[in-house]
This record gives C-alpha cells, sequence and structure tokens, in this order.
C-alpha cells in the first residue's frame, strides 16, 4: 500500500505540492488542512483528497497519516514539524528549514528522537542543469573556478508590499529576499563550493515601502580560498519575468546557467563553446518542486538516504543567518567564528 500524505497550507505552493504528490506512484491518498476556507475549498473541489480539514490537527490524529508536508510561512515550519513528529510521522517541509538555527537545530532532535524521515525540499538541487554544473565541477570540466556569481531577480512588490503579510517580515519570514529566494543559492554554492570561509553582506529596501518588511535586495559575498562567490536577489524585479542565473569562471572554462532559457546551459572549455543537451523545461520551477518531491517521497516510501539532508538545509540557513548578522554589524563574519546562537 502507499503512502497517505497530509498537506498543510493550500496556498499556491500547496496547490504545486498537491499536483505533484498526485502523480507520484507511491503516494495513494492526500489530505490537506488549511484555516482559509476559500483555500481549503479550491483544492477540495479540483483535486482528488482523501480529506479536507481547517485544522492540521486533525490530521495528525489519523492513524493513516504516513508524511505531513509542511507548505507554510517560514514561522510555522518549527512549531507544526515539532509537532509531526510529536504524532509520529515523516516529515516534508518547504525551504527554509526554519528562521532560526535554535529552531532548526530543535526539529532536527525532534526527529532523532521519534526516529522519523526528516525533508526539506531544496528543490533547485533537482534541475539536470544544476545536476550538470555538479558534475563539471567534481570531474574537473571548467578548471578550479575563481569566480562565480549566482542571481535571483523577480517581483515580490505585490505580496511584501502589504503590511503585516508574512511575505518579507522580520518577524515571520526571518527576513526578505534573502532568507527566501536566498535559500536556493546560498545552498547551491555550499552543493558546488562547499561552505564558505566568510560572508559579507549588503541588504536594501528599494521598492517595498511596508515598515515591518525586511530586504527587497540583497548582495551576499562568500569567501573561499582560490575563489569568490557573489549571490544577489531581488524582489523589485518587475520589468521583465522572474530571472534566475548562475555562471562560473576559470582559467580554462566558463559555465553559464539561465533558468528561464529553452537551453539553459553554456559550457565554455579553452576559449571553444562546447553543446549540453540537458533535459529542461521553461516551467522549470514547479518542475523542479516536482522533481525535488519525487525523490523525497521515494526515499521516505522505500528507506532510502535523502540526497540532500536536512543538515545541509541546516547549513544554507547558517550561512543566511551569518549574512544578516554581517549587513547588521556592518563587518565580515568568518565563519569558524560564528555560532549562530539566534
Amino acid at each position: 500500500m502507499g503512502l497517505h500524505i497530509g498537506i498543510v497550507g493550500g496556498g499556491f505552493v500547496g496547490r504545486v505540492h498537491v499536483e505533484a504528490l498526485l502523480a507520484h506512484p507511491d503516494v495513494d491518498r492526500i489530505s490537506i488542512a488549511d484555516h482559509d476556507p476559500v483555500a481549503l475549498e479550491t483544492i477540495a473541489r479540483n483535486y482528488p483528497t482523501q480529506r479536507a480539514v481547517s485544522d492540521h490537527a486533525a490530521l495528525l490524529d489519523d492513524p493513516s497519516l504516513d508524511v505531513l508536508d509542511i507548505c507554510l510561512p517560514h514561522d510555522l515550519h518549527h512549531p507544526v514539524v515539532i509537532e509531526a513528529f510529536a504524532a509520529g510521522v515523516d516529515v516534508i517541509a518547504d525551504k527554509p528549514i526554519a528562521n532560526t538555527l535554535v529552531e532548526a537545530d530543535e526539529m532536527l532532535a525532534a526527529a532523532d528522537l521519534a526516529g522519523r524521515r526528516f525533508y526539506v525540499a531544496l528543490n533547485q538541487r533537482f534541475i539536470p542543469a544544476h545536476r550538470r554544473v555538479k558534475q563539471l565541477l567534481d570531474e574537473g570540466g571548467i578548471g578550479p573556478p575563481s569566480l562565480a556569481t549566482l542571481t535571483v531577480a523577480g517581483d515580490e512588490r505585490a505580496r511584501m508590499g502589504i503590511p503585516g503579510h508574512w511575505k518579507g517580515s522580520w518577524e515571520r519570514a526571518g527576513g526578505g529576499a534573502l532568507a527566501d529566494s536566498g535559500t536556493h543559492i546560498v545552498d547551491l554554492a555550499h552543493w558546488w563550493f562547499g561552505p564558505p570561509r566568510a560572508v559579507s553582506c549588503q541588504l536594501a529596501r528599494h521598492v517595498i515601502e511596508a515598515a515591518d518588511k525586511a530586504d527587497d535586495t540583497a548582495g551576499v559575498l562568500l569567501e573561499y580560498p582560490g575563489l569568490t562567490v557573489s549571490l544577489a536577489v531581488a524582489y523589485g524585479s518587475g520589468g521583465q519575468p522572474w530571472s534566475e542565473t548562475r555562471s562560473m569562471w576559470s582559467e580554462t572554462g566558463a559555465v553559464h546557467v539561465r533558468l528561464e532559457a529553452d537551453e539553459p546551459l553554456e559550457l565554455w572549455q579553452h576559449g571553444k563553446r562546447q553543446p549540453q543537451a540537458v533535459e529542461h523545461r521553461t516551467d522549470w520551477w514547479p518542475w523542479s518542486v516536482q522533481r525535488g518531491l519525487d525523490h523525497g517521497v521515494s526515499a521516505i516510501a522505500h528507506d532510502r538516504p535523502f540526497e540532500v539532508t536536512p543538515l545541509a538545509a541546516r547549513a544554507a540557513l547558517r550561512t543566511i543567518r551569518a549574512a544578516y548578522e554581517a549587513a547588521g554589524e556592518g563587518r565580515r563574519i568568518v565563519m569558524a567564528e560564528y555560532a549562530g546562537g539566534d
């Protein structure tokens, strides 16, 4: 018999998760919980769910539930994950793992105590172009890179512009653009290059006027021996569709990824462009979510290891919290000295 998965959160991300899970061969039943009656009714009407309830506690009381999939604002990840492990079910959570390292450590400890699986959906690791970059780096396909840039330029003005909305708020989201989409490119930097030696950061709110909101623009510098990695995230970029790029250069080669392009990967070796055929879709974001969930659910269903562990999600959070501290204090943070007791 396949898995019974409960999804908490029926918003846009929750609907993408529902569609991905309905297509998974190891999933038999899906239930949904959301306190918003409109969101709940929309999912119940459009998808074949087992149950639709207003309180996730009702899902956790169901002895047939195997996995809770959490698609909630960042500040709710910690309490709902803790509840799920106490109820004896496995957990899938959207990124980031939490808002603070203290919360993340409590979640990891709760998973260990309950003996349950914990998967944080860092879906960009499952994009074929990104996986090809990882392969090239591991094999020395472009030589040791000396400079890399990873960027996100998107438009979150609608939600961030609403005072009191959780998106981009210090209290509920743990920060703005960097805490949100910045999680993905920090995780990619860790995956490709390892943890940084030091972090510097500049934050700004150039576009969003709501006083309770954090950064709509962030620039982060990650330092490695022989390598400089520059990360940039902007949430006020409404002049073109959402854009994400990654580039790196070495003495002998270069590789470039542009996710919104039909042909997302460009490789140069010794001054010559090398054709690269990688699977890709222009609806890359929901597709990557599905690929990441496919992996996580299959690993849970068949008791296989996760390719991306919750410790990797914690590591990304640690670098992001260090970047916020670096910006706030106007100094460079040496990661070996960063305790992160937030």
